[in-house]
């Protein structure tokens, strides 16, 4: 490789195959590391959001499922945080955030005694179905 003196900056001047093949090694490296980011910084696990919305005149009895059935949630074995939150401004408009050690954890939530008790007491204070987001942490910061 020859060095080149293009506008006061030096240049290498590479073979355009040598340059694509190691910006390709460089992606894949990148990829690697900012995926095993997540987990170095201790943000791996298997993450879900999920948001609840009563019916207008509901959000007392919402609040009133919803807080006691978390503060469990956050004690099972492979929970790893387990925020309820309230959107500011929107009574009885509830967001979980969730992370789980894998999805097996999560799982066994699905079919706890609290889950299944919780589930029919929802439908009458629910002005949409729940719904959930599953995702996977790409990065820990």
């Amino acid at each position: 490789m020859k060095t080149k003196q293009r506008g006061g900056i030096a240049m290498l001047d590479m073979d355009r195959r040598a340059f694509v093949g190691a910006a390709a090694i460089g992606g894949m490296a990148a990829a690697v590391l900012s995926a095993s980011s997540a987990e170095a910084a201790g943000q791996s696990g298997y993450f879900v959001i999920a948001e609840i919305v009563s019916k207008k005149d509901k959000a007392d009895e919402l609040r009133a499922l919803m807080v006691p059935f978390a503060e469990v949630a956050a004690k099972e074995p492979g929970c790893l945080t387990y925020t309820l939150m309230e959107v500011i401004g929107e009574p009885g408009r509830f967001l979980t955030f969730e992370r789980w050690k894998d999805k097996a954890a999560l799982d066994a939530h699905m079919v706890t005694p609290d889950i299944k008790a919780i589930v029919p007491k929802l439908d009458p204070v629910l002005a949409k179905p729940f719904t959930q987001l599953f995702l996977d942490a790409r990065t820990g910061g």
